[in-house]
């Protein structure tokens, strides 16, 4: 606007007349109009990372602030059905004598109270405790050899020989040995501060991640221990694989029937246990085959570990890491030949 007043006062300086010099004496008016900038600041608000669960992949509310914690549970007929079983994060079964299989359930994210039938602890127990990062142990007990071992690792001692001794009670229902109970909440309890947060055991997909190339559809896989036959199928809607133990579904007390979200059949060799002769011990510190069944499809691959202290990895045969489901897994630990596909 400045600039168009300063012109009409020229012109009118120019015209002549009575009033030229009125308009000459004058002074043009200048209007200057002053323009705030306004900035305006904006915060982009990031989600923070949701907590995982590190033994199931699956998102908490809040970080698990307590050990892993291992309970030895009887897999005999006479021990079913069991407390806990669908409440463990993950689960490995394992060979014992008379090619009858023993459970070594592991718990972080969920109780169980009560737990059991609670049976004694063997020498393969030891590889499997050892990546936990001084995990809490719960058993029965065992031979004086066993127990004698079991002071020397590193994890935090609850089973039924130690100071927990009264926190396992007899179940009247059932006959010993296959009804001594415990509770994780009060072996937690008891353990306070003790023992160390585990690390992440398994790998496990993203939301919308692909599955390797070579996986491949599949119903279920059949397992026959010598003793013990299992198999697993899976299920579209309970997108699980459904557990049946020697022809019958294998469900826990509240009648609710196994279906983890994975199942990995992890072929080792047996050896003689020190402590027992009489005992096989699973070697799982070397490499061998695996199969892996997640999300309906089976991927056969490799396991390996270098040190009793590391992990077991899972691999697709050229040395990709297998990613499962988040949520629940259960290990098989059968002698190469033990397992055949289904469908």
């Amino acid at each position: 606007m400045a600039v168009p007043l300063v012109a009409v006062g020229i012109l009118a300086a120019c015209s002549g007349g009575g009033s030229d010099d009125a308009a000459a004496e004058t002074e043009p008016t200048t209007t200057t109009t002053s323009t705030t900038t306004t900035v305006v600041e904006t915060t982009t608000t990031t989600e923070p990372p949701a907590l995982i669960a590190p033994l199931t992949g699956l998102p908490v509310p809040a970080t698990i602030d307590r050990p892993a914690l291992m309970v030895k549970i009887d897999a005999d007929e006479r021990a079913r059905p069991q407390w806990g079983i669908n409440q463990a994060d993950i689960v490995y079964e394992e060979i014992v004598e008379a090619q009858l299989t023993r459970l070594a359930v592991i718990f972080h994210s969920e109780d169980s109270d009560p737990v059991g039938p609670t049976r004694s602890a063997r020498t393969t127990d030891f590889g499997l405790l050892a990546p936990l990062n001084t995990p809490m142990f719960a058993n029965s007990g065992g031979n004086s050899n066993v127990v004698n071992a079991i002071s020397g690792l590193d994890v935090v001692n609850v089973n039924h020989g130690s100071a927990a001794g009264n926190l396992y009670f007899r179940e009247n229902s059932r006959f010993a040995p296959h009804n001594l109970l415990t509770n994780t909440s009060e072996l937690y309890a008891l353990a306070g501060a003790e023992g160390g947060l585990p690390p992440q055991l398994l790998t496990y997909r993203a939301e919308g991640e692909d599955l390797p190339l070579d996986a491949r559809p599949v119903q279920g896989v059949d397992l026959a221990y010598g003793g013990t036959d299992v198999t697993y199928t899976w299920d579209p809607v309970e997108q699980g694989w459904l557990r049946t133990q020697n022809g019958e579904p294998h469900v826990d007390t509240d009648g609710v029937q196994v279906a983890p979200a994975n199942v990995i059949v992890q072929f080792v060799d047996y050896g003689r246990s020190p402590a027992d002769p009489r005992s096989p011990e699973a070697i799982t510190v070397g490499e061998g085959e695996a199969w892996v069944f997640t999300d309906g499809h089976v991927i056969q691959g490799r396991w390996e570990r270098a040190v009793a202290e590391e992990p077991i990895v899972y691999t697709t045969n050229d040395g990709t890491v297998i990613g499962l489901t988040p949520g629940k897994t259960w290990v098989a630990l059968p002698r190469t030949g033990q397992a055949t596909l289904v469908g």
